[in-house]
């Protein structure tokens, strides 16, 4: 980190500002270090490897430690997600298709004209940084709880327009409406209470500020009732198990998906959440029955990592529409876009 970003940051448990001690640089940039309440001088939160620390893994609570373990064993798999050719070019497709950009770049540099902060919730690798970082000209604080933000930081350690920090959503070190845009993308599900977590982004946005957000959406009884069991189990069960289990998933849905079969639905089944209509027979069984992910276009691990990545955080919680426009509401926020597919629910909010 850089010496200038301290002042941008506080204390999350004093809410006091922050004074500096450094023990190494690489040049300018604060190698190690640690950063110091100035209200309690006991109150002390380590940088170490370039990356000022907000969190100590052991002080979570258990079930909080074990979706933290399953994201950094997903990353750890797959480091280069969405930083190779196909798996970027798809997942900024969904983005911009789920939250209104259909022109992709232009559009989304339009909607971010005159942000000067933005908060990446969620950052992991950094698979949307970049996305957001080329489309303002602004500062980006990227943060998250894993040991993922390791990696983001190898990538973009480079990049002075770029903050990562090591942090609970739920604990953030900035002040009440600092962030013009938040942009916490499939994440805040994986939060121990999404609707607090929720109001304590809102918080911090600024004035007529932004924020971007997916979460998981309830699904027909079927997949529901499936998802109950299986993710009852798999989160249960060592570790090993749930990589193997996740890669069964994957080899049913590229089995499945080969078969490019159809089958037509004929009448409208409302008991079961499935339209009339054509499907092609794995994503009905994987909309409606059972997560079996399966992208032909991807490598054997991130398909099946995909499927692990929903199979054993042990916080996956899904909401209806209603449900989450009472958060927006209770937050003081207006709904600006709107989109529901079968995996989630994606808004766009203005404060």
């Amino acid at each position: 980190m850089f010496e200038s970003i301290v002042k941008h940051l506080i204390c999350p448990d004093t809410n006091a500002d922050l004074k500096l001690n450094v023990y190494e640089y690489d040049g300018i940039e604060i190698i190690e270090g640690e950063l110091v309440s100035v209200k309690d001088n006991n109150v002390r939160y380590p940088i170490h490897a370039g990356i000022p620390r907000f969190l100590q893994i052991e002080n979570l609570h258990q079930e909080q430690r074990d979706t933290v373990e399953a994201f950094a064993t997903k990353w750890s798999k797959i480091p280069g997600y969405a930083f190779e050719e196909t798996t970027k070019v798809n997942r900024e497709r969904w983005y911009f298709q789920r939250f209104g950009f259909p022109n992709g770049d232009r559009e989304l540099k339009y909607f971010l004209k005159g942000a000067n902060y933005i908060l990446e919730a969620g950052t992991g690798t950094g698979v949307d940084t970049d996305l957001l970082l080329r489309n303002f000209d602004g500062l980006l604080f990227g943060i998250d709880i894993s040991s993922a933000i390791d990696i983001a930081y190898e990538r973009f350690r480079n990049d002075k327009r770029v903050v990562l920090l090591q942090a609970d959503i739920g604990r953030l070190p900035f002040r009440p409406g600092f962030f013009d845009v938040i942009s916490c993308d499939q994440v805040l599900h994986h939060t121990p209470n999404p609707p607090e977590y929720f109001q304590r982004l809102t918080n911090l946005l600024a004035d007529s500020g932004r924020l971007l957000m997916y979460v998981y959406s309830v699904k027909g009884p079927l997949r529901e009732y499936a998802d109950d069991h299986l993710r009852g189990s798999m989160t249960q069960v060592p570790l090993e198990d749930c990589i193997a289990f996740s890669e069964k998933m994957a080899r049913l849905g590229r089995n499945l998906s080969r078969l490019q079969a159809l089958v037509e639905v004929e009448d409208d089944i409302p008991e079961l959440s499935i339209r009339a209509g054509s499907y092609d027979v794995q994503r009905l069984i994987y909309d409606h029955i059972l997560k079996c992910f399966w992208n032909e276009a991807y490598d054997f691990d991130t398909n099946a990592m995909i499927n692990f990545d929903w199979y054993r955080p042990k916080h996956a919680f899904r909401y209806t529409e209603p449900e989450v426009r009472v958060w927006v509401e209770k937050a003081g926020l207006h709904i600006q876009h709107l989109d529901i597919c079968p995996s989630g629910i994606s808004l766009i909010m203005r404060k």
